[in-house]
């Protein structure tokens, strides 16, 4: 079957298979978890869909800065003087308990209520369906497993021709399968790295950063014209810069770097 036919159209088969397994590799992808149930997630879930812990927990903290109820003290720690705002999510009220004493910003992601928080705010998101399960995860990876068959045959073809002195077809072909199955092992490669989120939350973070795009940093957006709901928004959609604008010290206290990702040039607002 591998040399039954010409190098050329050997390599014309080989592109039809790679085409038709990416495709069903890049269809699994985008269909896994394209249904969610339950509340679409808060503030503090958003930042978690968007950026893992860190940002939801910079978020927490950004709320609770807001409120007026973090102040800075020596020594990179920070502490808490009121109550959390009311109604705060569960993880944005274990970061309040965190903070009854002085602590670092290391010692508050340690701290094992917030852990615990973490753990049942992913759990919420896995039983609604906007992040994925293992089972999920795997059908994915496992979708990219005929990409690596079809570089498999093409490798085969090529080092079988070269042992037993076969025509494998003319020099072009040949370099041409060589670099197709190259890029075939490279794509299915980079497709075993499997989101973490599903279709749905994928898409409802599209959505919302369309629909919230003035608040990006690229924007520039002048914050003293807008109040605490849009900053932890924008933190929640595009990360923790903003909070850099604001208050800048504070920022630099739960993690932000100041020279990562910093903005270059302001580009055009995204089409609704």
């Amino acid at each position: 079957m591998l040399w039954g036919v010409s190098g050329p159209l050997f390599l014309l088969d080989y592109l039809a298979a790679v085409a038709g397994t990416l495709a069903v590799a890049l269809a699994v992808r985008a269909t896994t978890g394209r249904r969610a149930r339950g509340a679409e997630p808060d503030i503090v879930e958003l930042a978690y869909l968007t950026d893992r812990a860190g940002l939801a927990c910079q978020v927490g903290m950004a709320a609770l800065r807001r409120a007026g109820v973090v102040h800075l003290g020596e020594l990179a720690t920070m502490s808490v003087d009121g109550p959390p705002p009311p109604r705060s999510a569960q993880l944005v009220r274990a970061l309040h308990a965190a903070l009854r004493r002085p602590q670092t910003w290391a010692a508050v992601l340690a701290d094992p209520a917030v852990g615990r928080a973490l753990r049942r705010l992913v759990g919420r998101l896995v039983r609604d369906g906007w992040l994925l399960t293992p089972a999920q995860r795997r059908r994915v990876a496992l979708a990219t497993v005929p990409l690596f068959t079809v570089a498999a045959v093409g490798v085969t073809r090529l080092v079988d021709s070269a042992v037993e002195h076969r025509d494998a077809g003319t020099p072009a072909s040949v370099a041409g399968l060589l670099l197709c199955c190259l890029a075939t092992a490279l794509g299915g490669w980079w497709l075993c790295e499997v989101p973490e989120t599903g279709a749905a939350a994928r898409g409802l973070l599209r959505r919302r950063r369309r629909a919230h795009a003035h608040l990006a940093p690229e924007q520039r957006p002048t914050w003293s014209d807008h109040g605490t709901d849009d900053l932890l928004t924008a933190m929640a959609l595009f990360g923790p810069r903003p909070l850099l604008a604001v208050d800048p010290r504070f920022a630099v206290q739960v993690g932000v770097d100041p020279d990562r990702d910093r903005p270059t040039q302001q580009p055009k607002l995204a089409r609704r």
